[in-house]
């Protein structure tokens, strides 16, 4: 009994070791491939079922995904839905590499362009995608007006000539026919042209999924939560790594921000200063500031009319001007944007733009605004606006005390705090500010306010921010006197001015064309119908840590610049190396604690063992 009871003492023993090892083994392995998973890549890098999903997170998601309707970052999901007919290269110019459009060339006349279109392009449906379908497109723009007309302003109508050549025909020579593509996206016919222009212009939300031929499909979309798209097999052009792109709506930046440096989302939007400036230093995170052709201003109601709600004053140049001088642009910038802005001149930011197409504008010594409180004091009164009764507040010419209203932005903490120092400004030169911070949809509301049917702007000054386009042009014809109660909200007039911008429409010289706008921007700057306050950087910041790829743009952004989707084809998540990685990396840390605990684990068993021999020979 004694013999049997040990053997079978000493198999329990053998059988308790073993499974001893096997687990500490197994908890080793499971840990040691859960810091290698953490050493090497981020859980926002892949998702179920080995996806490569990028996430990112936004501060203002889009709207409405049809793109006859939406706005601002409905951009993004466009641009990488669909395929416009030319696109822009990474040097910001038209590039052949990009749009659908393989080649073109320029009548002797210039007025018809001839598209060469890349041969089997196939919508994300399977369906054929042909140059009936770009002609379809362009022509339901003009001839519904749609709200992508200006661009196609003097296209006559394009025509499908067979499956892969587009012909373009224009009343005049059109100098913003490439670049001013980026913004028209190409539609498949067989879907949209079903709609009635009323559906097109107004009420088609474009569900998912969304057929396009771009890159990357929409299949998911909840406002104000979340947009998932998925890589398009078919696309005609790279194939991405990336499997998913999530895009991550946030009420909260501290939040955004947080998740950011956490890992769970690998690149954020729109970040607020303070926010961005403690990023610069964050370990595997890119802090980016960056132009997008973009402006803050005073918007100033210059309508001359009976209809108007705003104070008559502001229809005055010489009163404009004189509160211009009473700006400090450089503290606005510096308080409201912390330094990450330039102060402003022109409707066009000084940095961004592609050497050939540079219309920068900046003023000469004798001409230029500065900021001067008595010289603004000095400009009311040779303008006729004197405090006559003494009490700090001036009067019109009718007699009035001068009372404007000055709005900031409820979703823009900047404008708000520019807004303050405005009004402690323009308070000073002798008029009576009422400033407050309303809801943006309620500014814009007062903007283009309407009696019945007549336009009513029943506003004074407003903060405001404007984000340009690609081709300056466009922008500059943006204040035209016909885009009154349309892209004009200024409702400023000015024959000089409508005749050099529809001049540079027509000049297909690029250095004449650009001297054009600069004299545009002289004539503007003259009777400040808004009052350029700065241009701010664009604050993004994305994650170097666990992806490589990233592709700036020419303004320096590498995502969400709603112009080039090459960082979304570039993308691919970084890969760990334990050979290579630096000694003092967290891998190696890792291989030296498993390489010890396996040690141990060994040490156990050669003690064990021996103890175990040893008590064998007492026992016999």
């Amino acid at each position: 009994m004694t013999g049997r009871h040990s053997e079978w003492h000493g198999r329990r023993r053998v059988v308790t070791l073993t499974i001893t090892v096997i687990v500490l083994l197994t908890l080793v392995s499971v840990w040691a491939g859960a810091a290698a998973a953490a050493a090497s890549g981020s859980p926002s890098a892949t998702s179920d079922a080995g996806k490569v999903t990028l996430r990112l997170g936004w501060n203002e998601g889009p709207l409405n995904l049809n793109p006859f309707i939406g706005y601002s970052t409905s951009y993004e999901i466009w641009m990488l839905n669909y395929d416009t007919l030319v696109g822009v290269g990474a040097d910001g110019l038209p590039s052949k590499d990009v749009g659908l459009a393989q080649d073109w060339e320029l009548s002797p006349d210039q007025k018809t362009w001839t598209f060469r279109l890349r041969p089997g392009v196939k919508w994300q449906d399977g369906e054929p995608l042909t140059a009936a379908d770009v002609a379809w497109t362009f022509n339901s723009i003009i001839e519904n007006d749609l709200s992508l007309a200006i661009y196609l302003k003097d296209v006559e109508k394009a025509v499908a000539v067979d499956d892969t050549t587009l012909k373009v025909i224009c009343t005049q020579p059109k100098a913003n026919m490439l670049l001013t593509q980026v913004y028209i996206y190409v539609l498949p016919e067989h879907i949209w042209g079903k709609l009635s222009a009323k559906e097109l212009g107004t009420t088609f939300r474009n569900p998912v999924p969304i057929v396009g031929s771009g890159p990357f499909q929409t299949v998911e979309f909840k406002k104000d939560e979340y947009v998932k798209m998925v890589r398009n097999p078919t696309f005609w052009g790279k194939q991405p790594t990336l499997d998913e792109i999530i895009f991550s709506y946030y009420t909260n930046t501290d939040t955004m921000v947080q998740d950011l440096k956490s890992g769970t989302i690998d690149g954020a939007q729109v970040i607020p200063p303070e926010q961005f400036k403690r990023l610069e230093g964050e370990p595997g995170i890119k802090a980016i500031p960056y132009p997008l052709y973009n402006w803050e201003y005073i918007d100033i109601n210059c309508y001359d009319s009976p209809d108007s709600l705003g104070n008559p004053v502001l229809t005055d140049a010489k009163f404009r001007m004189a509160m211009a001088w009473a700006i400090d642009r450089a503290k606005c910038a510096s308080l409201g944007w912390s330094g990450y802005a330039q102060a402003g001149y022109g409707i066009f930011p000084k940095d961004g733009w592609p050497a050939t197409a540079d219309p920068y504008f900046q003023p000469d010594a004798a001409s230029a605004i500065g900021f001067d409180l008595e010289k603004a004091k000095t400009l009311m009164d040779e303008a006729g606006y004197k405090d006559a009764d003494g009490d700090g507040v001036r009067e019109d010419k009718s007699g009035e005390p001068i009372k404007l209203r000055l709005w900031a932005r409820d979703i823009s903490p900047e404008s708000q705090v520019q807004g303050k120092l405005i009004a402690g400004w323009l308070k000073d030169i002798g008029l009576e500010i009422e400033y407050s911070v309303v809801d943006e949809g309620a500014l814009g509301d007062s903007i283009w306010n309407y009696k019945g049917d007549t336009y009513a702007p029943d506003y004074d000054l407003a903060l405001w921010d404007f984000m340009g386009y690609i081709d300056p042009g466009d922008s500059a014809a943006c204040f035209t006197t016909d885009q009154i109660e349309n892209y004009n909200e200024m409702n400023w007039s000015n024959a000089e001015y409508d005749e050099l911008t529809l001049a540079q429409y027509r000049e297909m010289d690029a250095a004449k064309r650009m001297e054009l706008l600069k004299q545009a921007q002289g004539v503007m700057y003259a009777e400040q119908p808004m009052i350029v306050i700065d241009y701010p950087s664009v604050l993004q910041a994305v994650d170097t840590s666990r992806w490589e790829g990233w592709q700036p743009y020419v303004g320096g952004s590498v995502w969400n610049n709603f112009l080039d989707r090459q960082s979304y084809l570039e993308l691919t998540p970084k890969v760990a190396d334990a050979a290579t990685a630096d000694a003092g990396g967290s891998s190696s840390k890792t291989g030296w604690i498993i390489a010890g605990v396996v040690a141990f684990i060994g040490a156990f068993v050669i003690v064990w063992l021996k103890r175990r021999g040893g008590g064998r020979a007492v026992e016999e």
